[in-house]
């Protein structure tokens, strides 16, 4: 199975997954990223809201973008 990452960017700056997570498939990966966003947005901010810019930006085991998740779409889901 392939391994996918998961890179934190908060519109000014990007933390790398240097580890990542093997799934089945770019779907699973996607819906990975959103339980990511939803994690955060629970954890850090608490009130539902996000800064502007925030997501999850997911990359294939070659490096190759597969998705982008921003929390403002999924912030809906947190509450």
């Amino acid at each position: 199975m392939p391994r996918f990452y998961f890179h934190f960017d908060d519109g000014s700056s990007r933390k790398q997954d240097p580890e990542g997570i093997v799934l089945p498939d770019a779907e699973a990966a996607w819906y990975q990223g959103v339980r990511n966003a939803l994690e955060v947005i629970h954890t850090q901010f608490g009130s539902g809201t996000v800064a502007p810019g925030q997501r999850f930006e997911v990359e294939d085991e070659h490096g190759e973008p597969i998705w982008a998740v921003p929390f403002e779409e999924v912030v809906g889901l947190a509450v």
